[in-house]
């Protein structure tokens, strides 16, 4: 029951979000919470590969304590089995809280805004086991750090972002360090581009790519247990009034990865519904 209880007091930090209100479904952005604004997300990613499809699913929680503080949690789940290097950017078995700060925000012209955003998040392990060589680790918490930067218009969005997450050691074991990184450029047609009371549509080419550390078990460093993926693939978002839904698909550019350790990932897939809670006094974001 410790983990738990980590989690709920840990809402002054971040990981990155199940998925970004109004932003890709898969890779970093800069949207906050407005203040005083409630966020639910949930949806489902998944991961088909030589080994299996493992699906995660679970809901996301975010509150606006400012206009550019927003404090969240995101508790998956996962189903189905397969043996996939850990991921970042696909949420797996951990359960995560923090919050992101957009320290950034400049308009700099009508309906044009430059934002940078950072996040600090504790990530642990949640009820569930892992999957293939990740499976009979002991698990211990870990730290994950954000920074998101971009431009969003009227018309066009671009996103540069990173992330590194580091996990502590139990009883020898210790899952991967992880770094994830994606580019991301979006565009909303004029001629989809509506008022609040009818369906507004985007569209996002996203670029992610991560690198994973060898994994420790039993305090020797499993051989060939690193990976470095690199993944491309659309999503189109569908936003009616606080209502938001996304879809999204990628396939590999380039893959490094033992597939005697962990076979060979061929597709991750997303489908993800937000619903945003405004206060009277919100601020744009």
């Amino acid at each position: 029951m410790r983990y738990p209880m980590v989690l709920a007091c840990a809402v002054f930090v971040t990981c990155t979000a199940f998925a970004a209100d109004h932003g890709p479904v898969f890779s970093y952005a800069t949207p906050v919470n407005s203040e005083r604004e409630f966020s639910f997300d949930t949806g489902m990613v998944g991961r088909n590969g030589s080994r299996g499809t493992q699906f995660s699913t679970g809901s996301g929680f975010g509150y606006g304590v400012t206009p550019h503080l927003t404090v969240n949690a995101v508790l998956p789940a996962l189903f189905g089995s397969g043996s996939l290097p850990e991921s970042r950017i696909v949420t797996g078995t951990e359960w995560s809280a923090g919050a992101s700060w957009r320290f950034l925000h400049s308009v700099t012209s009508v309906g044009k805004r430059i934002e940078s955003t950072a996040s600090l998040g504790l990530v642990v392990p949640g009820p569930q086991q892992d999957s293939g060589v990740l499976a009979g680790l002991h698990r211990a918490p870990g730290v994950a750090g954000t920074l998101a930067t971009g431009m969003a218009s009227r018309s066009h969005y671009v996103w540069l972002g990173g992330s590194y997450t580091r996990f502590a050691a139990a009883s020898h074991d210790r899952r991967p360090d992880t770094l994830s990184w994606s580019a991301v450029y979006g565009y909303r047609p004029s001629h989809l581009r509506r008022g609040y009371d009818q369906w507004d549509y985007r569209g996002f080419a996203e670029l992610t790519g991560e690198h994973t550390g060898a994994v420790l078990s039993g305090g020797v460093m499993l051989p060939n247990s690193s990976s470095t993926t690199v993944w491309l693939g659309p999503s189109v978002l569908a936003i009616f009034k606080n209502i938001a839904i996304e879809g999204g698909v990628q396939g590999p550019l380039f893959r490094d990865v033992s597939e005697s350790v962990y076979g060979r990932e061929r597709v991750r897939f997303a489908i993800n519904f937000s619903y945003l809670k405004y206060s009277s006094h919100t601020s744009s974001h």
